[in-house]
């Protein structure tokens, strides 16, 4: 009875293991649709790769990826943005790769601006947050050519028009 019940029990991790390994050899494709992006993704299974944006898609293990950090660099005018991301990730917080299709990752541009206001004690905090098409947020640290730019400027006015207080936004 003994060697049934072992023989059983290995049979069956035996064919969950050949289950995995067919599993973790199926293949989809995934294409990152946007210009200058470099995304890093990780799998539940531990599992990572590196995606940049080209023409061709990209066949990797078909499963759930989440990403774990993501680069823009675009150049205009001759200088050389470069924007980073850290999450939260929006639309993009969990990319399932099907097996046999092409998945295409939109993300970046167009970038809106949202600010965030809170008061502390008397004072009131304003924020600029920077969020990408797939509801991404990009760090503030934006870089041009390698330096980071400064806080945009900045006018609080009143109901009336006058200008209460003005100057630039400060990192930090």
């Amino acid at each position: 009875m003994k060697d049934r019940v072992t023989l059983l029990l290995l049979g069956i991790i035996a064919a969950s293991l050949v289950g995995m390994c067919l599993v973790a050899r199926e293949k989809g494709a995934v294409a990152v649709a946007t210009p200058g992006a470099e995304l890093q993704l990780k799998s539940r299974l531990g599992s990572g790769m590196v995606l940049r944006s080209g023409s061709e898609p990209v066949a990797v293990p078909a499963r759930a990826y989440r990403p774990v950090f993501l680069t823009l660099v675009g150049e205009q005018n001759g200088e050389v943005w470069k924007a980073s991301s850290w999450g939260p990730w929006g639309k993009l917080d969990r990319i399932q790769i099907a097996r046999g299709r092409t998945t295409a990752i939109e993300l970046g541009p167009p970038l809106r601006i949202e600010p965030q206001v809170a008061v502390y004690g008397g004072q009131v905090r304003v924020a600029l947050c920077l969020f990408g098409r797939a509801g991404e947020k990009y760090d503030n640290s934006i870089l041009r050519n390698n330096q980071r730019i400064p806080g945009p400027p900045v006018k609080i006015i009143d109901e009336a028009g006058t200008v209460l207080a003005s100057g630039r936004f400060q990192f930090g």
